[in-house]
């Protein structure tokens, strides 16, 4: 089964920061569909615009209307994508007019299209803070409370030469078993990385080797051989700083959380809490993309 994937492409074409990221991390996949998405906004000249402006002979793959700066992103993207090494199967242009919110139109539009990820730039970090008009340490009530919120959510920056492998934080809930299983699927199609399994520790309740069985098999499903599997514990009672700290330290190019932690305690607890796990994910990690799992 081959990888579908929503890349989210504003009119800002300096950075791509969502397409450097596939690029850099899928550079050995060769089973890759992707959907270039992009949301023309009510409050951009771009959006008056493109109501009056269609391509005169538009692309097969070319779906709905696009203005001269979505052109001229888009286009860049495609060359992006076309001079990496990625093996693209299908590649699709999307724009369509915002209706309810970029944020709310992406997490629609990965609910509706079926797709394995969402990848948005680190621009996304404000967008998700003007979508739901609240501080980022309420963003990850927001986002359970959204019933579109179904597919996986990358906010990716910039990536760093040299960093890959995915940190994998786990707690036991049912969401970060969630996690597990995308992670599993996305590297099982990417050979060149590695998985470490990470839990920290902050209760004497705390059961690790159930934690880590359950994930392991979840893993063991999306027939990953265990020489990609590790395990990491660390103890703490900043779970965000033990994070960063793994984070830097084994140069990760993507953190995996579940978006909603186990009530009571466990590693995303403060993620369904107060929020300051999330908050300080979503707003420090800066070298790594960061993959929210509903």
């Amino acid at each position: 089964m081959s990888l579908h994937i929503l890349i989210n492409i504003s009119s800002d074409t300096e950075n791509l920061y969502g397409v450097r990221f596939f690029t850099s991390f899928c550079k050995s996949s060769d089973q890759c569909s992707v959907t270039l998405f992009h949301i023309c906004r009510l409050d951009s000249r771009d959006s008056s615009a493109s109501l009056m402006e269609i391509w005169k002979k538009p692309d097969a793959s070319e779906e709905g209307m696009l203005a001269e700066g979505a052109q001229r992103a888009l286009d860049r993207a495609r060359r992006n994508l076309e001079d990496a090494s990625v093996v693209i199967r299908e590649m699709k242009t999307k724009t369509v007019q915002e209706r309810y919110g970029k944020v709310r139109d992406i997490l629609s539009e990965g609910s509706a299209g079926l797709y394995d990820a969402m990848i948005l730039g680190r621009r996304a970090t404000y967008a998700l803070q003007w979508m739901f008009d609240r501080p980022g340490d309420e963003i990850p009530q927001a986002l359970i409370q959204q019933t579109t919120f179904s597919c996986p959510l990358w906010i990716c920056c910039d990536p760093e030469e040299g960093r890959k492998n995915v940190l994998l934080c786990v707690d036991g809930s049912a969401s970060s078993m969630r996690a597990a299983d995308h992670v599993g699927f996305i590297v099982s199609h990417t050979p060149h990385h590695s998985i470490t399994v990470f839990h920290v520790s902050n209760s004497s309740k705390d059961n690790t080797s159930k934690i880590f069985n359950a994930a392991t098999a979840i893993l063991d499903s999306n027939n990953l051989e265990r020489s990609r599997i590790h395990h990491k514990t660390a103890w703490g009672l900043s779970v965000s700083g033990a994070i960063l700290s793994e984070e830097n330290r084994g140069r990760y190019a993507a953190v995996a959380i579940g978006v909603a932690g186990e009530p009571g305690n466990g590693l995303l607890h403060s993620l369904s809490g107060k929020g300051e796990t999330a908050a300080a994910l979503i707003n420090k990690i800066s070298r790594a993309a960061l993959w929210i799992c509903p």
